[in-house]
């Protein structure tokens, strides 16, 4: 073998190093490369294990709150019928249909789907249909979703009546049809599927029990008070009527206004005729209620005399028969035969009990200085105070119409206009007081009916209709 030269010599030299460099820049690279791989798997580790933690922090949270729901399961599933329940449940709408007045034209099952084995929740639906005006109806509807168990309104739909036709309005109001989809579940406590155990549950239950009850008082559905009518309109009705219904040309608004005023006002005079029915009833309350009445029934004969004419519409017409003329002529025709006319005929005046019962009142009230209340209480029985002179009771009436008399002066001499600007007091003469900017003396008329009868200090004397009363500085 011929011996190398020594340039090849260097080149192989030089060309063994730069391959054992290239091999070893590529072993770095590789090792590299494996490093890069392993912190990325060492960091996938470290978010999953991070992601673990998070979990388990959240499962002391969590277990408390599956207790929670667990011990309130049984209250949850009272708002959601069981099958036995469901016959109650269409009980409930019959009790909802008096309390409404709807009038119920329909209640159909409708076919439900095929329940899985493990389904908790199996939907039941109705489809209902019924009659009323618009605020039966949603007074009804109220009912339904006030009710306690879980009952859901998913559709519903309104035909609106006929208003021409009589037959087809109620209280003055015209009547619809209302369909309804009812939607309620039953609750299947016993589909498949095994709970989670929580260890130590006992234990959790009683410690948590102050929060389940709370979260139970929670437990409710959610309630509308329905407000009333209060005066606004039907907007299923057409407020157009017909000219023929509006003979004076009143609208429908003024023709309600006057129907239910006129309600208002015979209620009000069979709420006083009852009162005086009552047993507790004293018996001036009896005599000032008798009166009261009298008047009010005289006012409401006369109001509807000119009202009865304005009143054309047909269902107001039908309420104004049945809630103002019929209660109305009972009372007048209770009242124009006089409670009891055989006791009246035969005795016109008060009794001797009440006679003096009558005086001892009339003087409580002047001495309490209840003069308005005096001249009230007398005023009321008048009428029955004309008591002949033979009579033994003639006495207390003339007793009682003297106390009247004093208690009128009374009050007609507060009424005057008298204005003490000061008083001038002489021992030895004459004193004299300022009113109303003049001088008077003592004995002298402010008046026809007014004398000056002595002047003090701190206050006038006055005689006035014969009776003496005193006015203070």
């Amino acid at each position: 073998m011929a011996r190398w030269t020594q340039k090849q010599q260097i080149l192989a030299i030089v060309g063994g190093a730069a391959l054992v460099c290239g091999l070893m820049v590529g072993g770095v690279f590789y090792a590299q490369g494996l490093i890069d791989e392993v912190e990325a798997t060492a960091e996938s580790t470290r978010q999953a294990i991070a992601a673990a933690d998070a979990k388990i922090a959240q499962i002391d949270g969590l277990e408390k709150e599956v207790v929670i729901l667990r011990e309130n399961l049984g209250e949850y599933v009272k708002i959601l019928p069981d099958t036995r329940e469901l016959n109650d449940f269409v009980r409930m709408l019959d009790q909802f249909e008096r309390q409404s007045g709807v009038v119920n034209t329909g209640l159909v099952p409708k076919p439900s789907r095929q329940a899985k084995g493990n389904e908790r929740f199996a939907p039941i639906e109705y489809t209902y249909e019924m009659t009323g005006t618009l605020w039966e109806c949603l007074k009804f509807v109220n009912l339904i979703e006030n009710y306690s168990r879980f009952v859901n309104i998913t559709e519903f739909g309104i035909a609106s009546g006929d208003q021409a036709r009589q037959e087809n309005q109620r209280n003055g109001d015209v009547v619809h049809t209302m369909r309804l989809l009812l939607q309620t579940f039953t609750y299947n406590g016993k589909a498949s599927g095994k709970e989670v155990e929580i260890p130590n549950y006992a234990n959790r239950v009683e410690a948590l029990r102050e929060e389940i009850f709370k979260r139970m008082q929670n437990i409710k559905i959610e309630k509308y008070q329905l407000r009333s009518t209060q005066g606004r309109r039907d907007i299923l009705v057409d407020p157009r009527l017909r000219g023929d219904l509006l003979k004076d040309g009143s609208s429908p608004a003024e023709q309600r206004a006057i129907l239910e005023r006129c309600v208002a006002e015979t209620q009000a005079l069979l709420e006083t005729q009852q009162r005086m029915r009552r047993s507790d009833t004293t018996m001036f309350e009896q005599y000032a209620l008798e009166k009261q009445l009298r008047e009010g029934v005289e006012k409401l004969a006369a109001a509807l005399e000119t009202d009865a004419a304005r009143v054309t519409y047909l269902p107001y017409r039908v309420r104004w028969a049945r809630e103002v003329v019929a209660p109305f002529e009972r009372i007048r025709g209770e009242v124009e035969q006089g409670g009891k006319p055989d006791q009246r005929a035969a005795d016109p005046y008060l009794p001797r009990n009440e006679l003096e019962q009558l005086v001892a009142q009339l003087q409580a009230d002047c001495t309490a200085g209840q003069l308005e209340q005096a001249k009230s209480r007398f005023e009321v029985v008048a009428a029955r105070l004309g008591v002949p002179a033979g009579d033994a009771r003639h006495a207390l009436a003339v007793a009682a119409k003297a106390i009247h008399v004093k208690a009128t002066t009374a009050l007609d001499f507060r009424s005057l206009d008298l204005r003490l600007h000061g008083v001038v007091v002489d021992r030895d003469g004459r004193s004299g007081v300022l009113i109303n900017g003049q001088v008077y003396e003592e004995g002298e008329y402010v008046a026809d009916d007014l004398l000056v009868k002595k002047v003090e200090q701190e206050q006038v004397w006055f005689v006035f209709r014969g009776l003496t009363l005193v006015r203070t500085m």
